[in-house]
């Protein structure tokens, strides 16, 4: 039984699909067989019942899966460890983060990392949130970004700043509102937004959650122009092309050019906020250079 091996059957248990994962892997499906194979006469037991479609899991196999994971990952915490202790400053910090905050938070941290630690390469692993939080379960990357609540069982969270939301309205939409002064936009009450076509991300994803909890609480039964199966930058981009109204952090669009397109509501009947968090798993090694980056957020 080697590493590679390991790989193989890890990811082969995720995908359940021999050629699917050859063809990942860069390797012939008899190939990947033969690895499957002989790990398995090796160990004495069948790992992957093959007569079925999908490819499925044993009941040896299930366990040996959960084993294989943490192996791996005790074998990268070893490796990432002695790398930094071979190179002191050097190496890789990879974080995952969503497209979104890619865009509103990494820019100011890799910088400031770079900075400090020159040698560094900064790795930002773009993912939706749910496979965000799958891979930091996994401890593929030094650490995440994801809103709370998380597994405290297996990760550590961090709390950073609450994200505030607002509702974005292209400027011609926005005029029919009855607005009030508020600091720092104007306020409405979403109740008054019930005939604005919506902009939305698709069922399931958080921000969604949140858009649908803050209608039901103004008892409005929205006219959904858009709904996007990816982030929520691209319901930015569509608000901001006149498309129709959407619901986002403030920290995507703050510090946008605002007054040209669309014009920023604060949403006067609504309690619901975001809140981010690093995460990481608590067995997790961290590098100087990922506290570094985890100060800067927390601070």
């Amino acid at each position: 039984m080697n590493r590679r091996q390991l790989e193989y059957a890890v990811r082969l248990a995720e995908v359940r699909n021999f050629s699917a994962v050859s063809n990942e892997l860069g390797i012939s499906q008899p190939a990947l067989s033969k690895q499957i194979g002989a790990l398995e006469q090796d160990l004495g037991v069948k790992l992957f019942d093959r007569g079925t479609n999908p490819v499925s899991l044993t009941p040896a196999g299930a366990y040996f899966i959960d084993e294989a994971k943490r192996m791996v990952f005790a074998e990268d915490q070893l490796l990432r460890t002695m790398e930094q202790f071979k190179d002191g400053k050097a190496g890789r910090l990879t974080i995952g983060v969503s497209p979104f905050r890619c865009v509103s938070l990494m820019p100011r941290i890799v910088k400031a990392v770079r900075e400090q630690f020159p040698q560094v390469e900064v790795v930002l692993q773009e993912a939706p949130s749910a496979q965000l939080r799958h891979d930091v379960m996994d401890g593929k990357f030094d650490f995440a970004i994801l809103n709370l609540p998380v597994e405290e069982s297996v990760l550590e969270a961090v709390p950073i700043e609450t994200e505030s939301l607002v509702l974005v309205v292209p400027n011609e939409l926005a005029e029919t509102l009855p607005a009030s002064p508020a600091e720092p936009y104007p306020a409405v009450s979403f109740a008054d937004c019930k005939d604005l076509p919506f902009i939305t991300v698709g069922e399931g994803q958080e921000m969604r959650q949140l858009f649908d909890k803050i209608c039901a609480a103004s008892d409005v039964h929205p006219t959904i122009a858009v709904e996007i199966a990816g982030g929520i930058t691209a319901a930015w981009a569509l608000a901001y092309n006149g498309i129709g109204a959407t619901v986002l952090p403030l920290s995507l669009v703050k510090n946008d050019l605002l007054s040209r397109n669309v014009t920023l509501f604060t949403i006067a009947d609504s309690p619901y906020v975001r809140h981010p968090a690093v995460v990481m798993r608590r067995d997790q090694y961290r590098s100087e250079a990922a506290q570094y980056a985890v100060d800067l957020l927390t601070h």
